[in-house]
């Protein structure tokens, strides 16, 4: 058992402040917009609409996913600091709590215990009272969509009763507003690093002893980062030992199967608090020393991720921290197996990425998960993948991550 085997590392919490208003995320996607040419955006990404909000909205996934007839919307203008906010009933008092200069218009989920509803209508008629109270019943106007996650639904009722609308996408606007993190990101996203330490340090406790399954020792590393949060929050990625380490299939574990000594274990995870993510990732070797093979991966994938981290740099290239992971691994004598890392924020996984293409020039603010890995492949019996979180200053790189390195 867990709990007989390991002593509990003390659990190091978040320290818990008010949560600011996203004034400045506000007024940097109204600028984005206003220099792309849209008089209003009307978002309906998980991302965008945190982002504008300030409102973590959730994951869509459970009961909660299911009784939502549309996705939480945002309709913002982009000259003006006053916005719609059409969101669930269930979401309403946190909208109307977070969501600074909104005017929030609750819609009916799909039943009511007592009563029946028309949740289809109620959504549509929220729309509707959005985009007049912005004054578009009978004005022309661009407003800014994200196309991937517009409703059609909501598309059509806008063809049809707003003709004079006319729908652009707006993605890519919103993306560039988002390139450079705020203040209050930046600390949403130490926070959030924060809670990857949690998870890896009980990793490498738990690696000291064979014997467990991956299941148990997932459950552990959820405990303690739930605890450290103060409340549950959303996990995604891998847990996975052996064999299963020799290839990437994201995402791939845990699974039933018990750990044996000289095991490797890698586990990449990802996890939203607040509304931003962590994604981090660390090897060991389960109950004992590495071997050649096992080092050599490792100290490859480790060095090809410090190399892409100390690239990143203001003035530099995304394609620079790839070629450098690149340079890293040659010296090993091994290939780049796949990018080498992403920005993170509200996504888990956001522009530019760390690839040989892309030209992006990295700027103070923006914040990185770096990782590269290298794998023996089928048939082989290791794998490494190291993966840090990275601010970039104007000095260069603060690595947030304060975990170690497992091998």
């Amino acid at each position: 058992m867990i709990g007989r085997a390991h002593r509990r590392a003390p659990l190091r919490g978040i320290t818990v402040t008010s949560i600011e208003p996203a004034t400045e995320e506000f007024a940097r996607a109204r600028a984005a917009l206003s220099a792309a040419g849209c008089d209003f955006a009307l978002l309906s990404s998980l991302a965008s609409v945190t982002y504008v909000t300030g409102t973590e909205v959730p994951v869509p996934v459970g009961a909660g996913a299911e009784l939502t007839y549309g996705p939480w919307l945002a309709l913002i203008p982009a000259r003006d600091a006053t916005g719609w906010f059409v969101v669930p009933a269930g979401g309403a008092a946190m909208a109307k709590q977070r969501a600074a200069g909104f005017e929030v218009l609750a819609f009916d989920m799909l039943f009511d215990s007592f009563k029946p509803v028309d949740a289809r209508e109620s959504y549509l008629t929220r729309v509707r009272e959005a985009l007049r109270g912005a004054g578009l019943g009978n004005a022309r106007a661009t407003v800014g969509v994200e196309m991937r996650s517009l409703p059609r639904e909501t598309a059509a009722v806008i063809a049809l009763e707003f003709p004079r609308v006319t729908l652009v996408e707006a993605e890519a606007a919103l993306g560039q507003a988002r390139l450079i993190k705020t203040e209050r990101e930046i600390a949403l996203l130490r926070r959030a690093s924060h809670l990857a330490d949690v998870a890896h340090d009980t990793l490498a406790e738990l690696a000291q002893t064979a014997g467990q399954t991956e299941f148990v020792m997932f459950a552990e590393i959820s405990a303690r980062v739930f605890a450290a949060a103060g409340r549950e929050i959303p996990l995604s990625g891998e847990l996975v030992t052996g064999p299963r380490t020799t290839t990437v299939e994201y995402p791939n574990g845990p699974r039933a199967r018990t750990t044996e000594q000289g095991d490797a274990a890698l586990m990449d995870l990802s996890g939203r608090s607040e509304g931003y993510w962590f994604d981090c990732t660390n090897t060991h070797v389960i109950a004992a020393e590495p071997n050649a093979t096992q080092m050599k991966f490792a100290r490859a994938s480790q060095d090809a991720c410090e190399a892409a981290m100390a690239a990143l740099r203001p003035g530099a290239k995304a394609s620079d921290a790839a070629k450098a992971a690149e340079d890293a691994f040659a010296k090993h004598g091994l290939p780049m197996a796949h990018y080498a890392g992403h920005q993170i924020g509200a996504t888990v996984n956001e522009l530019p990425r760390l690839v040989p293409y892309d030209e992006t020039p990295i700027e103070a603010g923006m914040v990185f998960s770096v990782e590269p890995g290298a794998y023996e492949g089928p048939g082989g019996s290791f794998g490494a993948r190291s993966e840090k979180m990275v601010l970039v200053t104007p000095s260069g790189p603060e690595i947030l991550s304060t975990f170690s390195w497992g091998i």
